[in-house]
């Protein structure tokens, strides 16, 4: 594998290569998120479920993070006037 990488449009799975190795069991750690594991136990990848959902709440928490920052230098303004 060249890429580190690999998201599945099809399926919206973001697959995450650690080390090269051939899957022998994944364990699930969270809802939707697995750990794939080579004949060893080792890691070899993790694969995130519904990807699009994560890249969606790091958006909404951005935003959010932004509009607070702008909250509060208006707080300020404000403050500074009076």
């Amino acid at each position: 594998m060249n890429k580190r990488y690999n998201h599945d449009e099809k399926s919206d799975s973001l697959f995450i290569c650690i080390r090269e190795g051939e899957e022998e069991s994944f364990e699930e750690i969270a809802p939707g998120i697995n750990i794939e594991l080579d004949k060893d136990n080792e890691i070899i990848g993790i694969e995130i479920l519904h990807a699009s959902r994560f890249a969606e709440a790091g958006r909404r928490k951005a935003s959010f993070t932004g509009e607070k920052k702008i909250i509060k230098e208006r707080q300020r303004a404000i403050s500074a006037r009076g």
